[in-house]
C-alpha cells in the first residue's frame, strides 16, 4: 500500500513539474509572438537620431558579427566636446551590451558601434600613460595592434550628459583610427578615476540601419 501511495505521489509531482514546464513554455511563446506582432506592425525607418531608451532597432553585420544584429536600447547618452555634439546607445543584445554612437555632420550621420566584451585594455594595446601623453603633447603618433597601424587623431577634454540630461561629468579622450578609417579606438581617463577605459567601434552602413521602435527620444 506505502509503494502505491509512493508512486502516486511521485506521479503527482511529475505531473505538477509538467504543468510548470508547459506553463513557462507558453508564456515564452506568448512573449515571442507578441514581439514579432510588434516587429512587424512598426513602421520600419532608418533614421537612428530619432531612437531613445526602449528603441528597437536592427543594424547590419560589423566587425566579427556575420549576420545583422536586432538590440534593444537601454540608455540614450550625449557627448560634448567644443561645439561638437554626439550621441551613444547602450543597447542589449542578448546577454550582451553594445555601444552604437551616432553624430551629424550637415545632412549626414555617422554612425560606429562595439560589443563591450570586445574593447581591448591599454595593456593590450600595450600602450602606457607616457605614451598618451607623448601623442597628446606631439598631436600625433601611432602603435601597432591586430595587424594594422592606429594613427593619432586628436585628443582633449570631453564633456559626457548622462541620459541627455543636464548634469555634466568631463574626462579627457585620445581618438586613434585605422589605415582605412573603417574603425576607431577611443581612449577615455575620467576626472577621479585612475583606469584608463578603452573602446574599439566600427563604422556602419547608415542606410542599412532599421528601426523599428523609436523609444523615448
Amino acid at each position: 500500500m506505502k509503494l502505491i501511495i509512493f508512486v502516486l505521489a511521485g506521479v503527482g509531482v511529475a505531473a505538477l513539474v509538467g504543468f510548470f514546464i508547459n506553463r513557462k513554455k507558453s508564456a515564452e511563446r506568448s512573449r515571442q509572438r507578441s514581439r514579432e506582432a510588434t516587429l512587424s506592425s512598426a513602421h520600419v525607418t532608418n533614421d537612428i537620431t530619432k531612437v531613445g531608451k526602449g528603441g528597437v532597432l536592427k543594424l547590419p553585420p560589423f566587425g566579427k558579427s556575420r549576420v545583422p544584429i536586432e538590440t534593444y536600447v537601454k540608455h540614450r547618452h550625449r557627448y560634448e566636446e567644443g561645439g561638437d555634439r554626439w550621441y551613444e546607445l547602450v543597447c542589449e543584445h542578448g546577454r550582451r551590451e553594445l555601444l552604437v554612437e551616432w553624430s551629424r555632420e550637415g545632412r549626414t550621420v555617422y554612425v560606429t558601434a562595439g560589443f563591450d566584451d570586445e574593447h581591448p585594455s591599454l595593456s593590450d594595446l600595450d600602450l602606457t600613460e607616457d605614451d598618451l601623453i607623448r601623442f597628446d603633447e606631439d598631436e600625433r603618433g601611432s602603435f601597432p595592434w591586430q595587424g594594422q597601424t592606429w594613427q593619432y587623431v586628436e585628443s582633449g577634454e570631453r564633456a559626457f550628459f548622462d541620459q541627455d540630461g543636464r548634469e555634466r561629468e568631463m574626462f579627457y579622450a585620445w581618438e586613434f583610427a585605422n589605415p582605412g578609417e573603417s574603425e576607431n579606438i577611443t581612449v577615455e581617463k575620467w576626472e577621479g578615476d585612475a583606469r584608463f577605459y578603452v573602446y574599439h567601434l566600427h563604422n556602419v552602413d547608415t542606410n542599412a540601419i532599421e528601426i523599428y521602435e523609436g523609444g523615448e527620444a
